[in-house]
């Protein structure tokens, strides 16, 4: 049986060279800070390797530096504008989205990291999202009508729906380097999802279908195929092995309150966002000492649909976020007051924490906050297996919630988070300069 044994507090000290590796994960709906995080402790820490070990191209990790330069980070690690960038490694459980990656490789470029393309490496088992994933995913989210489940419009969805259907038929990143095999999954999966949309169709007007795009619909498989392959050609490394490296950082998508098997169902994603594929890697990378973070705003955000009991349009009203603006499919971010009730229902999802990060403490400064501590109707519990009813009669006790507001300060807000884990990071704005460490505390890990 594996052991983990506390690591003092300070363990960086010179000439020691131990294998780390931090794990960050988002405890909300997403957007708790994640990118902003990931630049910071990859700075702090001078991590040579990111790993993203969930999630797809619809993570939107907003990095901003003290000059105002900013990036939205999808597939590429938070860490990459540090000034010795890291290397980025895509697990095997995240799906990628190709021509999405070339555009964010672009923008990179232009903020003056040389090369982007090359400092990626993707597993050659992540799945492949595209065209008509997408356009399966839109078509299904349109026909929901008022009843929509609150997705991005990505297709990540639905390809890890089409694997678990349709196994070794769905398109993998290995595919992406033999031409003969890609072209017939894509014609393949083009003539099914065609076939598929077509009852979802008939649900949808034709004013909502125009949002999907003309090409598409006609889109042949050998462009497609030539869309998908483009950025692999010489440039993105597809392979199994972890990059060599000394200190990772493992970055979180979307957050434990989304999880496919632990988030309200049907309000989730197709994917596990806990820290369950992270700890997989970590035992496969060899790592010698690791922390587990987990990631929370001051206050809880919500963008796309979904119950959300703390809900403030004041809060939302006053509180503008950049990164976040609002799209067709998920429509404006929500604001609302800081829930320890979910909190303390993620942090029981993930198991124990080595500790948290607190950001956009700064945007509460000079208000009259508020902090919810308890439901009138009660507490969340995880089921003690993946149980989908479970979940979804938790979503109808958290649509009926009365959240017990009461005043609070920053100060109190720490005190109260404290109590699930130390809080280690505290983020006062939104570049890496206005974050504070306290000092992590590792996990020595025995075999």
């Amino acid at each position: 049986m594996r052991s983990r044994k506390r690591l003092a507090a300070s363990p960086f000290e010179p000439g020691v060279h131990v294998k780390r590796a931090v794990i960050t994960v988002g405890l909300g709906f997403g957007d708790e800070g994640k990118g902003a995080t990931v630049d910071f402790l990859t700075r702090d820490l001078g991590a040579d390797l990111v790993i993203r070990y969930c999630g797809g191209s619809q993570a939107g990790h907003n990095v901003e530096l003290p000059d105002g330069r900013r990036h939205t980070f999808s597939q590429f690690g938070a860490g990459t504008l540090a000034p010795n960038p890291p290397r980025t490694y895509l697990g095997s459980a995240v799906v990628i989205d190709p021509p999405a990656m070339l555009r964010e490789a672009s923008h990179l470029a232009e903020l003056g990291i040389a090369n982007p393309l090359q400092l990626i490496t993707v597993h050659p088992r992540c799945l492949v999202t595209t065209p008509w994933l997408r356009l399966l995913n839109r078509v299904r989210e349109l026909s929901r009508g008022e009843a929509r489940h609150g997705s991005c419009g990505h297709g990540i969805g639905e390809a890890r729906s089409y694997w678990l259907q349709r196994g070794e038929d769905a398109v993998f990143a290995a595919d992406l380097l033999d031409s003969r095999r890609l072209h017939h999954k894509l014609e393949l999966q083009r003539q099914r999802i065609l076939l598929e949309a077509q009852p979802l169709i008939e649900l949808c007007s034709a004013e909502a279908l125009h949002k999907i795009g003309a090409d598409v619909w006609e889109l042949n498989a050998d462009d497609a195929a030539d869309q998908l392959s483009e950025p692999v050609k010489g440039q993105i490394t597809v392979s199994e092995e972890v990059p060599s490296h000394q200190m990772a950082i493992l970055e979180g998508a979307q957050g434990v309150l989304l999880d496919e098997y632990r988030g309200f169902h049907p309000h989730t994603t197709w994917s596990t966002v806990t820290p369950r594929h992270a700890w997989e890697l970590v035992s496969q990378m060899g790592s010698e000492a690791v922390t587990l973070l987990g990631i929370t705003r001051a206050y809880s955000t919500r963008h796309g649909a979904g119950p959300f009991p703390t809900f403030s349009p004041e809060l939302t009203a006053r509180l503008a976020d950049p990164g976040n603006p609002w799209n067709a499919w998920q429509g404006s971010l929500r604001c609302g007051w800081l829930d320890m009730v979910m909190l303390r229902y993620s942090v029981a999802a993930c198991g124990s924490l080595d500790g948290l990060v607190v950001n956009h403490l700064d945007q509460l400064e000079g208000t009259n906050t508020r902090m919810c501590d308890a439901y009138n109707n009660g507490v969340l519990a995880p089921s003690s297996v993946p149980n989908l009813g479970w979940q979804t009669r938790l979503s109808e006790q958290v649509q009926t919630a009365e959240p017990v507001l009461e005043l609070a300060t920053s100060e109190s807000i720490l005190r109260t988070l404290g109590s699930l884990a130390p809080v280690v990071v505290t983020g006062y704005g939104p570049t890496h300069s206005a974050r504070r460490s306290s000092g992590l505390s590792f996990r020595m890990k025995r075999d």
